[in-house]
């Protein structure tokens, strides 16, 4: 019994879902909505952010798309890394 639950505990704990990275402070520096991605920039770094039909946006209180999001905007990003691609997971508009 013992060695089942400890089975149990250690094979959890490679099944849980990735953690997200959160990068803030930064604005949208251009948006891609048929490539899919966007690039961001925060205390002279770049980086290019891909998205999936699961990528949530949001503009105040409510859900947006990718459209939604322009060039100079500052946002809030949640991702996650899959190889040497960023994967945006949540877009918050700040001041959309």
């Amino acid at each position: 019994m013992h060695k089942t639950m400890l089975a149990i505990i250690f094979c959890s704990t490679f099944a849980l879902p990735a953690t997200a990275d959160t990068i803030s402070g930064g604005k949208i520096i251009s948006v891609d909505s048929g490539g899919k991605s966007f690039h961001y920039s925060w205390r002279k770094k770049h980086w290019t952010f891909k998205t999936t039909d699961t990528t949530v946006v949001r503009v105040g209180n409510k859900t947006g798309s990718l459209s939604d999001i322009k060039a100079g905007q500052a946002a809030k990003v949640e991702f996650q890394r899959q190889g040497d691609e960023r994967i945006a997971v949540i877009i918050i508009g700040i001041g959309f």
